[in-house]
Protein backbone atom coordinates (compact mmCIF):
# COMPACT_ATOMS: atom_id res chain seq x y z
CA UNK A 1 0.00 0.00 0.00
CA UNK A 2 2.70 2.66 1.02
CA UNK A 3 5.02 1.61 -2.30
CA UNK A 4 1.68 2.22 -4.21
CA UNK A 5 0.83 5.21 -2.56
CA UNK A 6 4.63 6.69 -3.11
CA UNK A 7 4.46 5.62 -6.40
CA UNK A 8 1.43 7.57 -7.64
CA UNK A 9 2.13 10.42 -5.28
CA UNK A 10 5.07 10.30 -7.52
CA UNK A 11 4.11 10.05 -10.98
CA UNK A 12 1.19 13.12 -10.24
CA UNK A 13 4.21 15.14 -8.69
CA UNK A 14 6.56 15.28 -11.74
CA UNK A 15 3.62 15.82 -14.27
CA UNK A 16 3.35 19.18 -13.00
CA UNK A 17 5.82 21.03 -15.14
CA UNK A 18 5.98 24.12 -12.32
CA UNK A 19 9.33 26.15 -11.24
CA UNK A 20 8.12 25.84 -7.24
CA UNK A 21 5.07 24.64 -5.77
CA UNK A 22 3.49 22.78 -2.60
CA UNK A 23 1.66 20.28 -4.26
CA UNK A 24 0.09 18.79 -1.28
CA UNK A 25 -0.28 19.27 2.67
CA UNK A 26 -1.80 17.95 5.12
CA UNK A 27 -1.63 16.86 8.95
CA UNK A 28 2.51 17.90 8.76
CA UNK A 29 2.77 15.78 5.33
CA UNK A 30 3.87 17.48 2.32
CA UNK A 31 4.59 16.76 -1.19
CA UNK A 32 6.60 19.57 -3.61
CA UNK A 33 8.21 19.83 -6.58
CA UNK A 34 10.70 22.08 -8.01
CA UNK A 35 11.97 22.34 -11.37
CA UNK A 36 16.14 23.39 -11.36
CA UNK A 37 17.97 24.49 -14.30
CA UNK A 38 21.81 23.37 -14.60
CA UNK A 39 24.86 24.34 -15.59
CA UNK A 40 25.88 21.82 -18.17
CA UNK A 41 24.68 19.73 -21.15
CA UNK A 42 22.20 17.14 -18.31
CA UNK A 43 19.04 18.15 -19.23
CA UNK A 44 17.08 20.14 -15.94
CA UNK A 45 15.96 18.27 -13.39
CA UNK A 46 12.39 18.43 -11.52
CA UNK A 47 12.61 16.99 -8.43
CA UNK A 48 9.35 15.96 -6.36
CA UNK A 49 10.03 16.10 -2.25
CA UNK A 50 7.62 13.80 0.11
CA UNK A 51 7.70 14.66 3.93
CA UNK A 52 6.05 12.40 6.09
CA UNK A 53 4.19 13.57 8.97
CA UNK A 54 7.27 11.91 11.60
CA UNK A 55 9.38 14.40 8.99
CA UNK A 56 10.76 10.91 7.25
CA UNK A 57 11.30 12.92 4.22
CA UNK A 58 11.80 10.76 0.41
CA UNK A 59 12.53 12.55 -3.38
CA UNK A 60 11.60 11.51 -6.76
CA UNK A 61 13.76 12.66 -9.69
CA UNK A 62 13.54 12.50 -13.18
CA UNK A 63 16.88 11.86 -14.71
CA UNK A 64 17.54 11.38 -18.27
CA UNK A 65 13.86 9.97 -18.92
CA UNK A 66 13.90 8.26 -15.76
CA UNK A 67 12.33 8.63 -12.82
CA UNK A 68 14.40 7.83 -9.84
CA UNK A 69 13.24 7.50 -6.03
CA UNK A 70 15.67 8.37 -3.34
CA UNK A 71 15.82 8.10 0.35
CA UNK A 72 17.07 10.92 3.19
CA UNK A 73 20.73 9.78 3.71
CA UNK A 74 23.42 11.62 6.12
CA UNK A 75 24.22 15.16 5.15
CA UNK A 76 26.63 17.67 7.16
CA UNK A 77 24.61 20.28 5.69
CA UNK A 78 21.33 20.87 3.73
CA UNK A 79 19.26 17.67 2.48
CA UNK A 80 20.92 14.53 0.84
CA UNK A 81 18.78 11.80 -0.91
CA UNK A 82 20.47 8.79 -2.31
CA UNK A 83 18.77 6.28 -4.94
CA UNK A 84 17.18 3.70 -3.89
CA UNK A 85 18.29 1.45 -6.93
CA UNK A 86 22.18 1.12 -5.48
CA UNK A 87 23.06 0.11 -8.75
CA UNK A 88 22.00 3.54 -10.35
CA UNK A 89 24.70 5.05 -8.16
CA UNK A 90 22.83 8.79 -8.37
CA UNK A 91 22.54 11.18 -5.43
CA UNK A 92 21.13 14.51 -4.99
CA UNK A 93 22.23 17.19 -2.48
CA UNK A 94 19.91 20.15 -1.79
CA UNK A 95 20.64 23.20 0.23
CA UNK A 96 19.19 26.51 -0.32
CA UNK A 97 18.29 26.96 -3.99
CA UNK A 98 21.18 24.77 -4.88
CA UNK A 99 21.45 21.18 -5.92
CA UNK A 100 24.58 19.24 -6.66
CA UNK A 101 23.57 15.48 -8.84
CA UNK A 102 26.28 13.31 -7.81
CA UNK A 103 26.64 9.54 -9.14
CA UNK A 104 28.89 6.75 -7.51
CA UNK A 105 30.45 4.25 -9.29
CA UNK A 106 29.68 1.17 -6.99
CA UNK A 107 32.62 -0.92 -8.59
CA UNK A 108 35.39 1.29 -7.34
CA UNK A 109 35.90 3.44 -4.14
CA UNK A 110 35.97 6.95 -3.61
CA UNK A 111 34.41 9.99 -4.08
CA UNK A 112 31.11 10.61 -6.44
CA UNK A 113 31.22 12.66 -9.75
CA UNK A 114 29.63 15.70 -9.84
CA UNK A 115 27.33 15.65 -12.70
CA UNK A 116 25.46 18.92 -12.26
CA UNK A 117 24.96 21.78 -10.69
CA UNK A 118 21.65 23.30 -10.60
CA UNK A 119 19.55 25.86 -9.22
CA UNK A 120 15.67 26.47 -8.94
CA UNK A 121 14.22 27.65 -11.64
CA UNK A 122 12.24 31.28 -10.47
CA UNK A 123 9.27 32.71 -11.60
Amino acid sequence: MLKTSFVSLVLMSLAFEVSAQTLWQNGGARVESLAYSCDNAIDDLSVAYFTAPDATSFAAVHIAGVVHAMVQDVSASGARFVDIDAESGYSIHSKGDGLLLMKHDAGTPGEDQLLAECLVQKG
